[in-house]
């Protein structure tokens, strides 16, 4: 969403992220008849759900007391709108994954998240991640006041942006119906709009940095309120993704480096 782009720039923005998983990696995913490939039901292990969800109401001792993962964002991942925590399911778990990893190494900073981040081992962090992204989502609450030429004008800009301000479509790095990119770009669909606000903002002020690409930074300055009042109020208007989407199945991602610099990988954490 930096400039805008043409169908063929467009196309270069996902072979850049391609281009990026292989040099991280990552083995391919299974693929279905139809070529787009998805986490299979065989991909996850009972246990590693089981222990994720340790790791989810607390009962392994991670983090300060109040700490656990469902304070905030439940046991289902489904956040809290009024208090902004966002919902966890519809990512992929590859996307939860290396958000864990971003705040460990320090890429991306949170009085909250950091520090539970940092007490995780690398397996903990790709059991939690399993077990949000295999939850079964439910559709955000919408506002009761929604107005619907902002959401009509936030639908067009998720679609193909605004060519006169240089913001391209959101469509080009988060998908078809806001489902994602992973593993740098997260799902969309069904967040909670007051979350997809306050992080628009952030990237806006400059509060929140270290993106894939510097690409959000650069579009929020370019958005009024009333776009991302727009584009937020349309992404949480969508259904979530399936559970259980993604590219390649979790235990295909390299461990973190013990030194991993702050920004090392870049991706958009949430």
């Amino acid at each position: 969403m930096s400039r805008n782009l043409t169908p063929a720039s467009g196309m270069m923005c996902r072979a850049l992220v391609c281009a990026t998983l292989v040099v991280l990696g990552g083995g391919p995913g299974r693929a279905q008849s139809g070529g787009a490939a998805v986490w299979q039901p065989g991909a996850v292990r009972a246990e590693e759900v089981s222990r994720g969800r340790a790791v989810v109401v607390g009962a392994v001792g991670i983090g300060a007391p109040g700490g656990a993962c469902f304070t905030c964002h439940g046991l289902q991942g489904a956040g809290d709108a009024a208090a902004v925590f966002p919902s966890l399911f519809g990512q992929s778990p590859e996307y939860l994954y290396r958000a864990l990893r971003d705040y460990a190494s320090g890429a991306r900073e949170n009085v909250v998240m950091s520090p539970i981040a940092r007490a995780l081992d690398d397996q903990q962090m790709r059991d939690v991640s399993i077990y949000f992204a295999v939850q079964i989502p439910v559709r955000a609450a919408l506002r009761p006041t929604l107005d619907p030429e902002r959401l009509q004008h936030g639908a067009h800009l998720a679609a193909v942006g605004s060519a006169a301000r240089g913001i391209q479509g959101c469509v080009n790095c988060h998908g078809p119906a806001g489902r994602g990119l992973p593993p740098f770009y997260p799902a969309l669909a069904g967040q909670h709009a007051a979350y997809i606000e306050a992080q628009l903002r952030a990237w806006k002020t400059g509060a929140r940095k270290g993106d894939f690409l510097a690409v959000m930074e650069s579009i929020a300055r370019r958005m009024t309120e009333f776009d991302i009042e727009g584009v937020a109020a349309y992404y949480a208007a969508l259904a979530p993704a399936a559970p259980g989407t993604a590219t390649r199945d979790i235990r295909t991602l390299p461990p973190v480096p013990a030194s991993a610099p702050p920004g090392g990988y870049g991706s958009p954490s949430r």
